[in-house]
């Protein structure tokens, strides 16, 4: 009886084959759902970040651009028709308080702002502008220009929408970060006196 028993006892230390396989199936499972919730919360900080960043820095260059409109004067492009008083363009021109004829411009094949003091270089102020499209889906210069009495600019309108474009994108990281559309308005003040 006692050499029996001893049988019986060694025989249940361990699992069996069957057992050993469903633990790693549960296993493998709970890692594979670990795994996709991970990547999922990864791609979705990264989107977030790029849209985050991407906004603020757009916000910057906004309220850098209507900062020099409020201050500058002398405001061009001019309407060709002395009747029209609204254009839209892909370029505004002014002078500065420093009395320097400044150019910001979006190109549309760069996809950038530029920033140009005249007889200088231009400097980007903002990369991945892609337009603002309309219901035709036709792509909008970003400055209207809404003028009165003629050469005097009223008020200046950007609209610009902004593509996320982070510099560490990463394939597996994949894309779903959202355009960021700026929109800002301001009206010379030194040309409503």
């Amino acid at each position: 009886m006692n050499r029996t028993t001893r049988i019986r006892r060694s025989r249940r230390r361990g699992f069996n084959l069957v057992e050993v396989l469903i633990a790693l199936a549960i296993t493998a499972t709970l890692l594979t759902a670990t795994l996709a919730a991970l990547d999922a919360s990864f791609r979705a900080y990264q989107a977030t970040t790029e849209e985050v960043s991407t906004q603020s820095i757009g916000r910057i260059v906004m309220h850098r651009m209507l900062t020099l409109i409020r201050t500058g004067t002398d405001f061009g492009p001019y309407p060709a028709d002395p009747r029209v008083d609204t254009i839209q363009s892909d370029f505004i021109e002014f002078r500065t308080q420093n009395d320097e004829i400044v150019t910001i411009t979006w190109n549309r094949n760069d996809r950038t702002l530029l920033y140009t003091v005249e007889g200088g270089l231009p400097v980007e102020l903002l990369d991945g502008v892609v337009g603002t499209t309309d219901e035709a889906g036709l792509v909008q210069p970003p400055f209207t220009l809404n003028y009165e009495q003629g050469r005097r600019l009223y008020r200046a309108t950007i609209d610009i929408t902004v593509e996320p474009d982070d510099m560490i994108d990463l394939d597996i990281e994949g894309d779903r970060a959202r355009p960021v559309r700026l929109v800002g308005s301001a009206m010379p003040r030194l040309e409503a006196v």
